[in-house]
């Protein structure tokens, strides 16, 4: 079975080669590695020279965003199965070989765990995602409008599961284009979770830890806010346009975005993108939201329920302080020991 590895870069040369070693590094045979640039000002394109044929290198002539390399990189694949490596990550070189025997009849993708990585490639102790729906997702996707699972590098799709959303519409994708993807996978079959995490995933952005937000893109609370809001539209408007099913809401806020909410609505009212919100109907959409949502203990909702009264009532400067727990690995691992509970436990 053929697989594909579609690494797709932009101006991330100084991770680039770690990215591309760890996808040659598979050990599962049957591999094609293709790497697209998307108009890096850096040395990118010269560190994938130096690969030679080994890889696919694809170079785009002007910077068209991160669904512009996908599109590139999909519509160059081969592979019955297609793996989305984000060029500032890594594989484990068991990942692929791992995850092919999950995908039985009907299953559409398999998902992992990826470790946490500094920008030096050091282990920060943590693991993400905390929580990763299995099985039929659909219902939790017309709920929510998307479910619990990893980053881009942490998802594995059978081809044709995903094939005929591609190539997506670059204008609409600069940025967050592993989105539509992730959600529509799942309306043409199972999710797998794999057993253990099977990569790393690497936080370079401290300036987004010190504001609460997690990840390397979005700089604010409101910021992350809005894309999310667009990454759920847009996906779910290619799902209509490509399959005629129309998922429209009302949507609930997933927990780990109502968090998000709640800290942009507290620490930065005026950019803040829902006016209709106050304390009450936070504490209110959250109640809703844990209540819906699988896989969460009895203990872990009481404790997103706490942290959430803490931001809404304490001092601004104090919430402050507090909002950074959102991303802390350590309040994580803490709830996960007193709770006898996996950071991969499935709905």
């Amino acid at each position: 079975m053929l697989v594909s590895i579609v690494i797709n870069n932009h101006n991330y040369g100084r991770f680039l080669g770690q990215a591309i070693d760890s996808a040659l590094a598979q050990t599962h045979a049957a591999l094609e590695v293709i790497v697209c640039d998307d108009a890096s000002t850096d040395d990118s394109w010269e560190v994938m020279q130096r690969y030679g044929t080994r890889i696919t290198a694809l170079r785009l002539a002007e910077n068209g965003g991160q669904a512009a390399a996908m599109n590139a990189g999909f519509a160059a694949s081969c592979g019955e199965f297609v793996l989305f490596l984000d060029s500032d990550d890594l594989l484990d070189p068991s990942t692929v070989a791992t995850c092919l025997p999950l995908f039985t009849p009907g299953v559409a993708k398999v998902q992992y765990a990826l470790r946490c990585i500094d920008e030096a490639g050091r282990p920060t102790g943590r693991q993400v995602p905390f929580l990763m729906h299995q099985g039929d997702v659909r219902p939790v996707i017309r709920r929510f409008g998307s479910y619990a699972g990893p980053p881009s590098s942490g998802n594995f799709y059978r081809r044709s599961a995903i094939e005929r959303y591609f190539p997506l519409r670059e204008a609409d994708w600069r940025r967050a284009a592993d989105t539509p993807p992730f959600i529509l996978a799942a309306f043409n079959g199972q999710v797998a979770n794999a057993p253990r995490a099977l990569g790393s995933y690497r936080l370079h952005s401290a300036a987004n830890r010190a504001r609460g937000c997690f990840g390397n893109i979005a700089t604010r609370p409101s910021d992350s806010l809005r894309v999310d809001l667009h990454r759920r539209s847009a996906s779910l408007a290619i799902l209509e346009r490509c399959d005629g099913l129309r998922v429209s809401g009302p949507f609930l806020p997933l927990p780990w975005n109502l968090r998000t909410r709640a800290m942009s609505w507290r620490l930065e009212p005026a950019a803040h993108p829902f006016p209709e919100d106050s304390a009450w109907s936070l504490l209110r959409l959250q109640a809703q939201s844990l209540r819906d949502c699988p896989g969460y203990t009895w203990l872990e909702r009481r404790a997103s329920q706490a942290w959430l009264l803490g931001i809404l009532a304490m001092p601004g400067a104090l919430a402050w302080r507090v909002a950074v727990t959102n991303t802390s690995a350590r309040l994580r691992r803490w709830l996960g020991r007193l709770g006898g509970r996996h950071s991969q436990r499935t709905a």
